[in-house]
């Protein structure tokens, strides 16, 4: 995106101080730098503690795109991840669940440093991105690691703890696949009006004429895909733009944005991440490397775990619907006119693939 999100700018830089000294009432901002990134207010503050000047993170949500459970789950999962795995995250500062005049829940992390390449992932050498999908082989593995969980669904707090909600908004569900297939009937209904950001929508009908197809092969597809694994932690936006590399070696500095984070089988987590680190224009050999490159790193990290032919077949479907979620973002993601039809040609050359 080329512009701060417009909820995020209604937030000034007098209440984005009182926030700060909310959380650390002994600070004292020097600097803001917001980003002009995601859908959230996210700012760079350089800030006077008593030890001295640091750079920290406050982000704030102000998009109202979740419930405020889930929503409140963010900063857990980022302290959750921190203490018990391997994955690089900011460590958690202070947060605030509730606040009667500031938008909540707002978070104070450590300032990372390292580049965001959304956007610009195509310009990375191929050695780099490599290192990207190894990297995310290893990260994904350190994170199913914590453990299977209850249910599948979205992840939330409830009574000052992480947990899997069962909500109207976000129900939980005792099968993944028939999460799963009403998940993305439900998409691509969006699908017929717009997609997830309607107001964004320069033509609400895009992809409707494929809906019909898509809809039945689901249908018929997903209740007859082999079980699934037991649900584990799922980062289900691990893309570039919520990664933070060094631009010289392509490492892997910081994971960011754990608000879609869900209760999935490991095989949706590495099929969405598979989804968003590839691009169109790798074409498919190159797609291919990269994906082994992914799964080996992640299957030499989890001792008990092999790609066998019900997962790659899993695999398979996943990714159609994870580009379903992709079709669905295309006027957040793609606000450029030509780029935007670009990206709208190979998704419709991609899902027709499955018709």
């Amino acid at each position: 995106m080329t512009d701060e999100p417009p909820a995020a700018r209604t937030v000034s830089d007098r209440t984005i101080r009182e926030m700060t000294r909310h959380l650390e009432p002994d600070w004292r901002i020097e600097t803001i730098e917001r980003s002009s990134h995601g859908t959230d207010l996210v700012a760079v503050l350089d800030v006077g503690t008593p030890d001295g000047i640091r750079q920290v993170v406050l982000k704030a949500a102000t998009a109202d795109w979740a419930d405020p459970e889930t929503v409140r789950a963010e900063a857990r999962l980022l302290s959750l991840v921190g203490r018990e795995t391997t994955v690089p995250v900011p460590r958690v500062l202070g947060t605030c669940d509730e606040h009667e005049e500031y938008p909540a829940p707002f978070t104070l992390t450590s300032y990372v440093d390292g580049e965001n390449y959304e956007g610009r992932a195509a310009d990375l050498p191929v050695e780099i991105r490599e290192r990207v999908f190894r990297e995310a082989g290893r990260n994904l593995a350190a994170l199913h690691d914590l453990g299977s969980l209850s249910h599948v669904g979205g992840i939330g707090v409830r009574d000052d703890g992480l947990a899997v909600l069962d909500t109207e908004d976000s129900p939980a569900s005792d099968d993944f696949h028939d999460w799963l297939l009403a998940s993305y009937e439900d998409t691509l209904d969006d699908l017929l009006e717009g997609g997830y950001f309607p107001h964004l929508a320069d033509d609400p009908r895009r992809f409707a004429d494929l809906v019909p197809d898509l809809r039945r092969y689901l249908r018929e597809t997903v209740p007859t895909l082999p079980e699934p694994d037991p649900p584990t932690y799922c980062h289900k936006d691990y893309r570039y733009g919520n990664l933070l590399l060094d631009p010289e070696t392509g490492e892997t500095r910081a994971v960011l944005d754990w608000g879609l984070v869900v209760a999935a089988p490991p095989a949706f987590n590495l099929a969405s991440t598979e989804s968003l680190l590839a691009l169109d224009s790798d074409g498919p050999a190159r797609t291919d490397r990269l994906r082994r490159t992914l799964r080996s790193a992640y299957a030499a990290t989890r001792d008990d775990w092999t790609f066998g032919e019900d997962t790659c077949e899993r695999l398979r479907v996943y990714h159609l619907a994870c580009r379903l979620d992709a079709m669905a973002c295309l006027p957040l993601w793609y606000p450029d006119e030509d780029e935007r039809e670009e990206r709208a040609a190979a998704h419709r050359a991609f899902v027709c693939e499955y018709r």
